[in-house]
């Protein structure tokens, strides 16, 4: 990350962030992760058709889809705010998430054919193993589109999706795309490959694009949606205006609780899946195959009253961590989001605005997507910028 005009102290920190359950860097592969649901070796065989043997269950940081970024696109990921982190879902814990009790109950008992059958969003589906293991495990899913927005990421799904073809020419073939809706920008569409199932008809579609441009509009009808990604706060408030549109009973899978981003005055339909709600339930994952916690949800706007709500009281989330550097026996703030660290304390985390009031000579905090600014009001839990930094650090400026 950047260091910027910093000590020389901080080359001494992690080139990560510290994400709860992350173990040690490293690499190899882990086909098996927390106790539970395993994935058929028929499966497994089949992702290794098509992406090679040693790219199904990689683990650790150094991983395919890391490594293929060029300096152009982190460059220009830098320059939208967010970075280009990665890790995914080990096959185990894709079959995890697809059990009856999770996004698996949005599917049909009934295997699909042609277009009858469940529709499956992934909304920045990487190498796109998650989106085609669960094409190849799951027969009651008629489509499954997934939408990436790095060419290089994209390049392998797409590659995979090839292979499996040319692997296996007497099962699949290759389709045009579905069409963009009418309301895309034919720019932002990008590049796009399709593969069909001759036997029943079902779709695997990768499509290079930035989600809130193409794929999100399908969340409207989609039965599940894996949103395993980390996208910048600051787009928090689009996300859930059109999750709020979600189908009644769609699944959604996400890297987020609901509770902490939904920044929105749209009532929130989402009630979190029953099997899910112990700390305890998580996924394998590659930086994490021992389990990392993840969150399902079901659209049900049955609820008397939603378990979701926004307001001042779930609106937590932050993209700093505050770490402590034991060398210069200093606090310092690491951004989540841009992978960039500083000493200073940070003037905005998450939804909340930290500004100076002349008049009340007082550090205020205001929501920043809302009219609404909270006077004198304690800092919100889990903002990464306790109580106790706030009252130790002097602003002589906004």
């Amino acid at each position: 990350f950047k260091l910027g005009p910093l000590s020389s102290a901080l080359l001494t920190l992690p080139a990560l962030p510290l994400l709860p359950g992350m173990g040690p860097a490293g690499g190899g592969t882990a086909p098996c992760g927390p106790a539970g649901l395993v994935t058929p070796p028929e499966i497994l065989a089949a992702l290794q058709l098509a992406f090679g043997g040693d790219l199904v269950g990689e683990t650790g940081y150094d991983l395919a889809a890391t490594r293929c970024c060029s300096a152009a696109e982190k460059a220009e990921a830098k320059a939208r705010g967010s970075s280009l982190l990665y890790g995914e879902l080990l096959p185990d814990g894709v079959t995890k998430a697809m059990s009856p009790e999770r996004l698996g109950g949005s599917l049909p008992s009934a295997p699909a054919s042609g277009s009858h059958g469940a529709v499956v969003l992934e909304l920045g589906h990487g190498s796109g193993k998650v989106a085609m293991q669960v094409w190849m495990q799951y027969p009651q899913v008629s489509h499954v589109y997934g939408v990436e927005l790095v060419p290089s990421r994209y390049a392998i799904s797409a590659a995979g999706l090839r292979k499996l073809l040319e692997k296996r020419p007497e099962a699949y073939r290759q389709l045009d795309p579905s069409p963009v809706p009418a309301t895309c920008d034919p720019a932002a569409a990008g590049e796009a490959v399709c593969l069909q199932e001759q036997s029943t008809g079902r779709r695997l579609e990768f499509r290079c694009a930035d989600f809130f441009a193409v794929g999100l509009d399908l969340a409207v009808r989609a039965d599940a949606i894996f949103f395993a990604v980390h996208i910048p706060c600051k787009l928090f408030p689009q996300l859930c205006q059109t999750l709020a549109k979600a189908k009644e009973g769609c699944r959604l899978f996400s890297y987020h609780s609901l509770d902490s981003i939904w920044w929105s005055d749209e009532p929130c339909p989402f009630r979190q899946c029953e099997e899910n709600v112990p700390e305890t339930d998580t996924f394998s994952t590659s930086w994490s195959p021992q389990g990392y916690r993840f969150y399902v949800y079901v659209c049900d706007r049955t609820q008397k009253v939603p378990a979701i709500q926004g307001g001042l009281r779930n609106e937590t989330f932050s993209e700093w961590q505050s770490l402590w550097d034991e060398a210069v026996q200093k606090w310092y703030f690491h951004n989540q989001e841009t992978e960039e660290s500083q000493w200073e304390m940070p003037t905005q985390a998450g939804c909340w605005r930290a500004q100076w009031s002349a008049e009340w000579n007082a550090l205020l905090l205001a929501r920043a997507h809302r009219t609404l600014a909270v006077g004198g009001a304690p800092v919100p839990r889990r903002l990464g910028l306790d109580n106790q930094h706030v009252s130790s650090h002097h602003y002589a400026t906004p």
